[in-house]
């Protein structure tokens, strides 16, 4: 489609979708605990969620942020203290004794999308990022958000999968070592809590 820099954009959308965040964690985990199947459900959650967000910045959520900081801030902090409440289960969490239970099939879904919302920063990086890449605004701008959208999803689903199924064959190898069980599920643990604290203390 005219008027758009689309070289511009993959390149710029490929650096984003490879950078580590809380998403692509939960994903791996998810993977780690539930098979393909897990991480393909928290994939769709993290696309899904991605994909209101960009709505939301088209339709001016940016601006209501702005004129309300207090709102944003509100957000932020619940955001932050999800994914502490995701590291705190993580670490506490008994190692198996037994056969593994089996996880709820939308709780993956569920909760990556939760962790998608809770991240107001993300309505503020799609309503800047998105519009570097559009050289003509004056035109069918729904349109054009709606080819990025689409893109920055394709790249998305296609290195989540690759993730996905990665993680899937480096924790079958894991499976039978309780000892390293226990030191991925910690380490987890971890990069949840200081993803949630770098969101509450991070600064608009």
């Amino acid at each position: 489609m005219t008027g758009i820099d689309w070289y511009g954009f993959i390149v710029a959308a490929v650096a984003v979708v490879l950078a580590p965040g809380p998403g692509s964690l939960f994903v791996a985990r998810s993977a780690v605990l539930s098979g393909v199947g897990g991480g393909t459900r928290a994939m769709l959650g993290i696309m899904l969620g991605d994909t209101c967000l960009i709505l939301l910045s088209c339709f001016g959520v940016s601006a209501i942020f702005a004129a309300h900081p207090a709102l944003f801030h509100v957000i932020r902090l619940l955001g932050a203290c999800y994914l502490i409440y995701l590291g705190i289960l993580a670490l506490i969490r008994p190692p198996l004794q037994g056969p593994e239970k089996p996880v709820r099939s939308s709780l993956p879904f569920r909760k990556a999308f939760t962790i998608t919302l809770l991240n107001p920063k993300a309505v503020l990086f799609f309503t800047a990022f998105f519009p570097l890449f559009i050289r003509n605004p004056a035109g069918a701008l729904f349109s054009q958000y709606a080819w990025l959208t689409l893109v920055f999803m394709v790249l998305s689903a296609t290195y989540l999968s690759i993730l996905t199924n990665v993680t899937v064959r480096v924790g079958t190898q894991v499976k039978g070592n309780r000892l390293m069980q226990s030191i991925a599920r910690k380490a987890c643990g971890c990069l949840f809590i200081a993803f949630g604290v770098k969101v509450a203390v991070t600064a608009r």
